[in-house]
């Protein structure tokens, strides 16, 4: 069994440093990122990303102990002392369980260069709330996506409350920073098709047939797709909303397009 290093004083150097990672900043210039509860710690060790350290909370060894057995001698385990675990975590009620794992990282160039005959890719424009951008992300993983690129605006992945709401997703399929014109031409000299969506469209998202080789741009919740970025779409769709309600919510817009997308998939196997 791994053995548990207690920790009691938040003057504790490891506890600073941890603290940091709750900021961008932080995980940036740690490359890591801190998780919570056993549901995202087993999706991080399914999807095998490294470990840099279990914490527990003084107490609740016993809940978590089968858990532990996951690791290896070389993971060092921290017990905290409550208030010190509740100053790190961020959940209401949190299980009394976190790691700092390695922060994923993907390159644009890494995810652009990969030759598939069939692929998807989501493309996000200035999307600010990190619980609709945690469950587009679930649901890219969902349909399958190949790749997210989150343009200017977007807030960041690695955020609590998206990681959270991506439930795992967020080590499964690779997220790169990137300029979105940029990527778009990118895209268009690989034969990928951008679909742009606004409800000025003249073609309904489930009458036009998507390529093989497809990406999907998604607006900010308030103004949609920039209009700059929505003129070098290949093809502009729209979702007819017969209840006329004025917009949908943009991971609900996602969900449909990309459901769309894996529909006529399935229907040409």
């Amino acid at each position: 069994m791994t053995k548990i290093r207690l920790i009691t004083s938040q003057a504790n150097e490891q506890v600073k440093q941890w603290q940091k990672l709750k900021t961008k900043k932080g995980r940036l210039q740690q490359g890591a990122l801190l998780i919570e509860g056993e549901h995202l710690m087993e999706e991080a060790l399914k999807a095998g990303i490294p470990f840099f350290a279990v914490l527990l909370e003084q107490g609740k060894t016993g809940i978590t102990e089968p858990l532990l057995h996951r690791f290896r001698e070389r993971v060092p385990v921290y017990e905290l002392a409550p208030p010190l675990f509740r100053r790190l975590v961020e959940t209401e009620t949190p299980q009394g369980i976190a790691a700092v794992i390695r922060l994923p990282e993907w390159s644009p160039d890494e995810l652009l260069a990969r030759q598939k005959q069939e692929a998807t890719y989501l493309l996000l424009d200035a999307i600010q709330d990190p619980g609709n951008l945690g469950t587009i992300i679930r649901t890219a993983k969902a349909a399958g996506v190949d790749g997210i690129l989150l343009g200017k605006g977007t807030v960041d992945p690695f955020n609590s409350k998206a990681v959270r709401a991506a439930m795992g997703s967020i080590f499964r399929i690779p997220l790169v920073q990137a300029d979105l014109a940029e990527a778009i031409g990118m895209l268009g000299e690989q034969g990928v098709t951008v679909v742009g969506t606004t409800p000025h469209a003249g073609v309904y998202h489930f009458d036009y047939p998507y390529p093989k080789r497809v990406a999907i741009l998604l607006g900010n919740e308030g103004r949609g797709v920039h209009p700059d970025l929505l003129a070098r779409a290949d093809v502009q769709v729209k979702i007819p909303m017969p209840g006329q309600t004025e917009s949908l919510n943009v991971s609900s817009v996602g969900a449909i397009l990309l459901f769309e997308r894996v529909r006529q998939q399935y229907q040409h196997k």
